[in-house]
């Protein structure tokens, strides 16, 4: 098994983002919740964080693309998975992500099922650790 896991959730959507902790504190994933993007950068830099689940449409009407764009410049940030979540259609996002930054991220279209969001957390986390060369000496 994994072992502990921290997992930010970057929803505006008050109810959602509730159910969302909810259901992954009872399988004992851990979750820093955060409303817009300063919170969520906040989380990001102060926990050691094993995932991002950022609602792209983060408490205004901007795409949160400058989270994507900072964590792929901090070199302690950029390991960590990212999965978008939006209810605008993958399509609709690629054509509106003119640099390619969500290339690195795994998409969720909302509505998306509580448990396909869990399973993609584990296999992102899972993944991620994996890929990290334990040192050597």
């Amino acid at each position: 098994m994994l072992g502990s896991m921290c997992v930010v959730i970057a929803e505006d959507n008050f109810m959602l983002r509730r159910v969302v902790v909810d259901y992954l504190t009872t399988f004992g994933i851990n979750c820093i919740e955060a409303e817009s993007e300063a919170e969520t950068w906040l989380a990001l830099q102060t926990y050691p964080v094993d995932a991002l689940v950022l609602d792209l449409v983060l408490s205004s009407d901007k795409l949160m693309f400058s989270i994507i764009d900072r964590m792929q410049k901090n070199p302690s940030l950029r390991e960590i998975p990212i999965i978008v979540t939006s209810a605008y259609s993958s399509d609709s996002l690629t054509s509106a992500d003119r640099e390619g930054r969500l290339a690195v991220c795994s998409f969720l279209p909302k509505p998306y099922d509580l448990c396909q969001l869990r399973r993609v957390i584990i296999r992102m986390i899972s993944e991620s650790r994996q890929s990290i060369t334990p040192c050597v000496g």
